[in-house]
């Protein structure tokens, strides 16, 4: 494959990177509407968001001495910033691969860093604060920074339906795989 013609390598190139951190209004969609994006979405929250949080956890335990075990209800709540920060990423249109690259780069520094920081050096009622900031940031740049291809009161029932899957799976993976 010639180099030039390699998109992943086109959409690394600094010029890309540089012109992807400069915002601009995205526009959401039911990710239900693609095969490919609702088994993205599944894949993060069933699976990918949970081993975020568990290795995370693990890693900023070894490094900063904490406790790698979480409290099921900080696991749980991070499991949902965690999901709603994917299915914004999965929801949005992708018209540019470095966006898309810079956001899922900012997704993962989030769960591997971030969140167990939060729920693992913090108080449980001061991350859980921490992450209902989080949450709510996620919530203010759709609202205000987003357009919609339908009703927002319409496509509200995809994120709370992932957001409750993220949360039913957090409890699935502690209970049953992490922390048994």
């Amino acid at each position: 494959m010639n180099p030039d013609r390699n998109p992943l390598r086109a959409a690394l190139q600094p010029a890309a990177l540089r012109a992807a951190v400069k915002p601009s209004r995205p526009v959401f969609r039911d990710p239900w509407e693609s095969g490919a994006d609702a088994f993205l979405a599944y894949l993060a929250v069933s699976v990918l968001v949970p081993m975020l949080l568990f290795f995370g956890a693990e890693a900023m335990s070894l490094v900063f001495g904490l406790t790698p075990r979480w409290p099921l209800g900080l696991f749980m709540a991070a499991g949902l910033v965690g999901g709603a920060g994917f299915i914004t990423i999965v929801g949005r249109e992708r018209t540019n691969r470095s966006v898309d690259l810079l956001a899922i780069a900012a997704w993962l520094l989030l769960g591997l860093v971030v969140a167990p920081l939060l729920g693992l050096a913090l108080p449980p009622e001061a991350a859980l604060v921490a992450y209902g900031v989080l949450l709510l940031a996620i919530l203010f740049v759709v609202r205000r920074f987003g357009t919609w291809h339908a009703d927002f009161r319409h496509t509200l029932s995809w994120p709370v339906t992932w957001c409750l899957l993220a949360v039913f799976f957090a409890y699935c993976w502690y209970e049953l795989a992490f922390y048994s």
